[in-house]
């Protein structure tokens, strides 16, 4: 079953976002074992991946730092997707 989600350019950030069509929460546990992480926040991730900066939020909002390639923003949005949604509880 295919994530769902949009890939749009941030009217205030000058970047690009992706989002869930459907909101859910991520699971950042999950996401963080399979990418490499800059910061960690327990409401978000900066993770990195091929050489892009990643904001990850757990609201389920992806914010691309300093990236164009629309391509390359959908290929990270469904791996990190695929990874947070999987197992979705959450321990809190």
């Amino acid at each position: 079953m295919a994530i769902d989600f949009i890939i749009a350019k941030c009217k205030t950030k000058a970047a690009f976002s992706a989002k869930l069509k459907s909101s859910q929460k991520l699971n950042l546990e999950n996401v963080k074992k399979k990418f490499t992480v800059i910061l960690e926040t327990p409401i978000l991730l900066v993770i990195q991946e091929k050489g892009i900066e990643i904001i990850v939020h757990g609201h389920g909002e992806l914010l691309f730092k300093k990236c164009t390639d629309t391509n390359l923003m959908k290929r990270i949005a469904a791996k990190v997707y695929a990874l947070g949604l999987k197992n979705k509880k959450l321990i809190l």
